[in-house]
This record gives C-alpha cells, sequence and structure tokens, in this order.
C-alpha cells in the first residue's frame, strides 16, 4: 500500500508542478500585453491566461505521469 501512496504523491507534485509553470507562462503572457503597446495579436482574445494555462498544466501534468507510471509498470513491480 505504500507503493500507491508513493506513487498518487508522485503524480500529485508532477501535476501541481506544471500548473505552477502553467500559471507563470500565463502572468508572463498577461504582463507582455498588458506593457507592450498595442499588446500581443491574440493576446485580448482570451483575457483570462493564467488560471486557464494552470488548469491545462494540472490535467496535463497528471496524464504525462500517469502514463510514464502505466509505461514503466513492469520495472516498478
Amino acid at each position: 500500500m505504500k507503493k500507491w501512496h508513493g506513487h498518487i504523491r508522485g503524480t500529485v507534485r508532477t501535476a501541481l508542478t506544471w500548473a505552477l509553470l502553467g500559471a507563470l507562462a500565463g502572468a508572463l503572457i498577461e504582463l507582455l500585453n498588458d506593457v507592450l503597446p498595442g499588446g500581443l495579436p491574440m493576446g485580448s482574445l482570451l483575457d483570462v491566461w493564467p488560471p486557464v494555462l494552470a488548469i491545462a498544466g494540472l490535467l496535463g501534468g497528471a496524464l504525462v505521469s500517469s502514463a510514464l507510471r502505466l509505461a514503466g509498470w513492469r520495472r516498478i513491480q
């Protein structure tokens, strides 16, 4: 049972790390859109970049981590 807790904890950590990086990338896009004269070409299309990229990072991180665990499953056991 301890192995499962470790695997789940690793997946959660990976997903949260990806979410944080997505939120930081979104914040950078927002900053550039607000600071640059005229903004970014597609910056005003969606004005909530940090939460959108954080959610995408969370789901992507969980998916990639799970896929890597499944790919190496025989080596884990």
